[in-house]
C-alpha cells in the first residue's frame, strides 16, 4: 500500500515537474529570433506583408522575425515545411487561403493536412487584380475580353501557380465571362509582375498588394479588381462587376494568416498571438501598410480557425474548374 502511494506521489511529482519546466520555458519565450516561412518568392504580396511585419514586430515579440522563402508548387513546398517543422514556437509561417486548400483538393499524396497546423491569427485579405504593362494596347478590361474572344486561348495571363488562388480566380472569371485565356504559371505574384513589366506576357493576375506600387508609379495599368467593391488603395480601378456587368466572386482573394506546427505549447501560442495582434494595432505599422497599399483584416486565432472550415467549403464549389 505504501509502495503504491509512493509511486503515485512520484508520478504526481514528475507530472508537476514537467508542467513547471514547460511553464518556465514559455515564460522565457522567445529567447532567440523566430523564423517565418513564406511559401512564395520574394517580391510577391505574401513576402511583402511578411517583411513589413518583421520590420515592426520586435518590440511586441521581444525578438527579431526572420523571413524564410520556400517557394514552389503553388505553395505546397512552404506549407509542407511548416507542417513538418519542430513545434517549439520558433518556426511559424504564413498560410494562404485558398491556396492551402487548392493544393490538397487537386493533388494526390500532398504531405500535409490542415490538422497539422494551429492558428495564431489572420493578418490580411488581399484581392486579385488584373494588370497589363503601361504601354499595353488593352486600355480597359473590355479591350482584353474582346481580344480573348477574337483569339481564344492566345492572350497570355501570368500568375502564381499552378492551381493557385490566382489561377482559380482567373478560371472562375473565364467561366462566367465566356472567354478563354492562356494562363502562364510563376512561383508567386512577384515573378509574374516582373514578366508583365518585361512584356513577356500580355497581362497578369497578381495579388493587389504586390501590384499597387507598380500601378501607382505608372509602370503597370490595372484593368479590374476581383472584389465586390473597389480596392481602397486603387480607387480608380473598377471592380469586375463594374467593368463587365457580370458578378464574378472574389474567390481568389488571398487571406494571409499566421500558423504554427501542431503541438506548440499553449503559452507560447498565446504569446505569438498577442505579438501579432499588437503589431497590427501598432500606429507605425498601420501607417506603413496603408502607404504601401497592404489591406489588413485581423482575426484572432479562434476567429481564424472558425473561418477556415467555411472558406474550405466555398473553394470546393469552384475547384472543378481547375481540373
Amino acid at each position: 500500500m505504501f509502495g503504491t502511494a509512493k509511486r503515485t506521489m512520484a508520478a504526481i511529482g514528475l507530472t508537476l515537474g514537467v508542467a513547471l519546466a514547460s511553464s518556465a520555458q514559455a515564460a522565457d519565450f522567445p529567447k532567440k529570433p523566430v523564423a517565418m516561412i513564406v511559401a512564395y518568392s520574394p517580391g510577391g504580396g505574401t513576402d511583402t506583408a511578411a517583411r513589413v511585419l518583421a520590420k515592426y514586430i520586435k518590440p511586441h515579440l521581444g525578438q527579431r522575425l526572420i523571413i524564410q522563402n520556400k517557394p514552389g508548387a503553388g505553395g505546397q513546398i512552404g506549407f509542407t515545411a511548416l507542417a513538418n517543422a519542430k513545434n517549439d514556437g520558433y518556426k511559424i509561417g504564413f498560410i494562404n487561403v485558398p491556396s492551402i486548400f487548392l493544393v490538397k483538393m487537386l493533388r494526390e499524396g500532398v504531405p500535409y493536412e490542415m490538422g497539422d497546423y494551429e492558428m495564431i491569427g489572420n493578418i490580411q485579405l488581399d484581392p486579385v487584380v488584373l494588370t497589363v504593362p503601361a504601354d499595353s494596347p488593352y486600355k480597359t478590361f473590355a479591350d482584353l475580353i474582346a481580344a480573348a474572344k477574337a483569339a481564344p486561348d492566345e492572350v497570355t495571363v501570368g500568375g502564381d501557380g499552378p492551381q493557385s488562388n490566382n489561377q482559380l480566380q482567373l478560371v472562375v472569371a473565364e467561366d462566367l465571362l465566356g472567354i478563354d485565356l492562356n494562363f502562364v504559371p510563376f512561383n508567386g505574384s512577384g515573378p509574374a509582375i516582373t514578366a508583365t513589366l518585361g512584356n513577356q506576357i500580355e497581362a497578369s493576375v497578381p495579388s493587389a498588394s504586390s501590384a499597387t506600387s507598380h500601378i501607382q508609379s505608372g509602370n503597370l495599368r490595372a484593368l479590374a479588381v476581383f472584389a465586390d467593391k473597389r480596392y481602397p488603395f486603387l480607387p480608380d480601378v473598377p471592380s469586375v462587376a463594374e467593368a463587365t456587368g457580370v458578378e464574378v466572386p472574389g474567390i481568389g482573394a488571398s487571406m494571409r494568416g499566421v500558423a504554427v506546427p501542431k503541438g506548440v505549447d499553449e503559452d507560447k501560442r498565446r504569446k505569438l498571438e498577442a505579438a501579432f495582434k499588437a503589431v497590427v494595432l501598432d500606429p507605425a505599422f498601420k501607417e506603413h501598410v496603408e502607404r504601401m497599399g497592404l489591406p489588413l483584416a485581423y482575426m484572432s486565432a479562434d476567429e481564424f480557425t472558425s473561418y477556415l472550415s467555411e472558406a474550405e467549403a466555398g473553394v470546393a464549389n469552384y475547384v472543378e474548374l481547375l481540373k
